[in-house]
């Protein structure tokens, strides 16, 4: 609830326009490393595009991924036990 009073205390935005509430749309690609916020109005529709800025850099994804060692061999598959591989083996040999 707090967050709530404190972006109620805040000042918004206007359009130069028609002075409806400008509301973030996404952010755009500036060159040379750079990125602007877009910012639209409620009211008109106006696009407003502010100063561009240094992109921060995102953290890297997929940081905990670990890849196997290709001489490790296959995976081990937890849902398909050695009884039940050799049953699909045998039906798809006697199919063939």
């Amino acid at each position: 609830m707090m967050d709530d009073a404190l972006r109620e205390t805040r000042p918004r935005r206007r359009c130069a326009k028609c002075g409806g509430e400008l509301r973030f749309s996404h952010r755009e690609y500036a060159g040379k490393g750079t990125s602007s916020s877009v910012l639209r109005c409620t009211a008109c529709g106006d696009v407003l595009r502010d100063a561009a800025r240094q992109t921060a850099q995102a953290p890297q994804r997929h940081t905990s991924k670990r890849h196997r060692d290709l001489d490790a061999g296959p995976l081990a598959n937890p849902v398909i036990d050695p009884e039940l591989a050799a049953r699909l083996l045998e039906s798809t040999s006697d199919s063939g």
